[in-house]
């Protein structure tokens, strides 16, 4: 009977800990797009101006664009493979979005002097600065639609 009840209780263990790592994958494929807020904001004044967001883009470049060759594209995945295939999924999303010149990848250019809808949605009040209660509420409405 002992054995019985550890056999349940291991099931239900494994079990749960699949869920938690089926959630946490889930969780991990969708990335935040209002992350880049959260570093934009150098000079600390509470305020992004479209300057520091072009240059949390910069940023942002160098940062994915793993093997320094200038773009980012599927070379520049991850090597573990769990992350990989998550990472190749996003890369296809953003160059889809991102890839003007359709060559397969994104250039800085079009990375960083491409178009900023983020922003763009963000500054409510079209003064081409971001004030805290604006980054606030596009987070907020982000959150609430990846939420859905």
């Amino acid at each position: 009977m002992q054995l019985r009840n550890f056999a349940i209780l291991a099931a239900c263990v494994t079990l749960n800990a699949g869920c938690m790592m089926a959630a946490r994958a889930v969780t991990q494929r969708q990335p935040d797009p209002t992350r880049i807020f959260d570093s934009a904001d150098t000079n600390g004044d509470g305020v992004i101006t479209r300057e520091e967001f072009h240059a949390a883009r910069e940023r942002a470049f160098t940062r994915l664009d793993r093997n320094g060759d200038g773009y980012i594209d599927k070379d520049d995945a991850p090597s573990r493979p769990g992350a990989r295939h998550a990472a190749k999924d996003r890369l296809a999303q953003l160059v889809a979005q991102l890839d003007k010149d359709g060559d397969g990848r994104i250039s800085r250019a079009e990375f960083v002097d491409g178009p900023t809808p983020l922003f763009d949605r963000a500054d409510t009040d079209h003064n081409g600065e971001l004030s805290s209660e604006e980054v606030a509420a596009i987070k907020d409405r982000i959150g609430k639609k990846a939420a859905q």
